[in-house]
């Protein structure tokens, strides 16, 4: 089942500006993951820019929306959306630096102590799946 637009909006949280921008993101993260594998000297942080740089649009325009909502007089959504981007920007970032730090050997530590944030992120969207009406 392919699930339209307009679900994975409400589920995620997120607009349609944002899914656009990690959708490019990862578009030149495979591609700078492929030429790091091919035997490029790209270091791990470096292959994670594009990541990082959509997580910081992702908050600049959070920051915008929160802004002209709390203008506009609707705090309690301005509230729960930002809450929400944030957390999902937090356990995002968090995983992130911490796999990159072990791909880097930076830290020897297992991964399955590097993916409890993505573990906590399934978690919290599950509950949202759960309580969004269609």
């Amino acid at each position: 089942m392919i699930f339209t637009l307009k679900e994975v909006i409400k589920w995620l949280g997120l607009s349609i500006f944002e899914l656009w921008l990690h959708i490019v993101a990862i578009f030149v993260f495979s591609v700078l993951v492929a030429v790091k594998l091919e035997g490029g000297t790209l270091s791990w942080w470096t292959v994670f820019v594009p990541l990082f740089a959509c997580d910081g649009c992702v908050a600049y325009f959070t920051a915008i929306v929160f802004i002209r909502l709390f203008l506009i007089g609707d705090r309690r959504l301005a509230g729960k959306r930002t809450a929400w981007s944030l957390l999902l920007l937090t356990l995002l970032l968090s995983y992130k630096i911490l796999l990159c730090h072990r791909l880097e050997n930076y830290i020897v530590r297992d991964y399955a102590v590097i993916h409890v944030p993505l573990f906590l992120l399934l978690l919290v969207l599950a509950v949202r799946a759960c309580q969004v009406d269609c």
